[in-house]
């Protein structure tokens, strides 16, 4: 009795062995695809990672922009110019700017 159960057995573990084998390719191939769509779900992931901190440095770099703007906006107002030379002994011109005017020559 024990040798036809060791056979019935070995028999079973060979006709699972053949099975593995014989769908060897097929298992080979869903492996393939599980890598393929694990490594794209890691790709993806990057890339979005990537655009979010592009976004970000995009947005410090706008921030940086406007208030370089509003500095130089602010620096170019006459009475802030005149506080800023008023070390060096310059004053505001009192006398307003002439105007030129060039006489029309005729042909």
């Amino acid at each position: 009795m024990a040798n036809f159960q060791d056979k019935k057995a070995t028999l079973f573990r060979l006709k699972w062995v053949e099975w593995i084998f014989v769908n060897l390719p097929f298992v080979c191939y869903l492996v393939l695809l599980g890598v393929i769509y694990i490594s794209n779900a890691h790709a993806s992931e990057k890339a979005v990672r990537r655009t979010e901190a592009l976004k970000q440095e995009v947005k410090d770099i706008k921030w940086r922009a406007m208030n370089l703007k509003q500095e130089v906006m602010q620096g170019s107002i006459q009475s802030q110019i005149e506080r800023q030379v008023k070390d060096s002994g310059l004053l505001p011109s009192t006398t307003p700017p002439y105007k030129i005017v060039a006489e029309k020559t005729v042909k």
